[in-house]
């Protein structure tokens, strides 16, 4: 018997990884929100949309979810990152911030903001892991360089 409703089976995950830092986060889309409609008008607020249409082979919606996963990570990084599973095992947003970040990208210009009471926000994208850590003191290293 299959137990997948509707609503369910419109509902996917997607991991979008930088590939050279490991930078990592996985997504749940809502593509009852997220329509190819939707993505267009998501890709098209920023520049460079022809490009990251043309990367994703003409697909709006790849190219939004990727970009929101972008997003995500350069977010993340600005704030010195974060690390968190799908699930903690705990109820407080603190153990599992997916939610306060979500909510962040959402609000931000172009995202279309948050729906309260939905973790999908108008444009049907939410955070549910993530693996984004900033460069420690022991990742860097120094070096003298001379001036010509």
């Amino acid at each position: 018997m299959n137990t997948i409703t509707p609503d369910q089976a419109t509902i996917k995950r997607y991991m979008v990884k930088e590939v050279w830092k490991d930078y990592e986060v996985t997504l749940e889309v809502n593509h009852a929100r997220l329509t190819p409609e939707v993505a267009t008008m998501l890709n098209n607020f920023w520049s460079d949309s022809k490009s990251r249409l043309n990367t994703e082979n003409g697909d709006p919606v790849r190219a939004a979810i990727r970009l929101f996963g972008q997003s995500m990570i350069y977010m993340m990084l600005s704030e010195g990152g974060s690390t968190f599973s799908v699930d903690t095992g705990k109820r407080s947003y603190l153990d599992n911030p997916g939610p306060i970040w979500t909510k962040d990208l959402h609000d931000e210009e172009g995202w279309g903001g948050s729906i309260e009471g939905d973790p999908y926000g108008w444009c049907g994208i939410r955070v549910i892991a993530a693996d984004v850590e900033a460069p420690g003191f022991y990742d860097v290293e120094l070096a003298e360089v001379t001036n010509a």
